[in-house]
């Protein structure tokens, strides 16, 4: 899980902080993630995801691609597409696909238990 230092400002108020600390950072970065992943080798900007995602606000997704990528579970590419602004957007894809090798299950879940265990 991402830690909840990570999801504010040093500056910011406590309602800031009440929020980081009631959010369920591991889930949203799981559906995150399985977008991400279902995009396969094409890859997506982060206008596809949020179009995927719509029911939810545009910093709940965007805050999790920092972490997936920290996490070793996508890759941001050097490869851009031109997003709905106009401006060009880094192409994320899962590791899994970058590689062209499996990401297996329990290589995820060991992945989200070293984050949580810090190492």
């Amino acid at each position: 899980m991402t830690e909840t230092y990570k999801m504010y400002r040093t500056d910011s108020d406590n309602t800031s902080i009440e929020a980081a600390n009631s959010v369920d950072a591991t889930k949203l970065e799981a559906i995150v993630w399985a977008v991400i992943d279902k995009y396969g080798t094409t890859g997506c900007i982060q206008d596809d995801v949020l179009n995927d995602l719509s029911n939810y606000r545009y910093n709940s997704i965007t805050n999790r691609f920092k972490a997936l990528e920290e996490k070793g579970l996508i890759v941001r590419c050097e490869v851009t597409r031109r997003g709905k602004s106009g401006r060009n957007q880094r192409v994320m894809m899962s590791k899994r696909f970058y590689d062209l090798e499996e990401i297996t299950d329990e290589e995820i879940i060991q992945a989200v238990a070293e984050q949580k265990a810090g190492v």
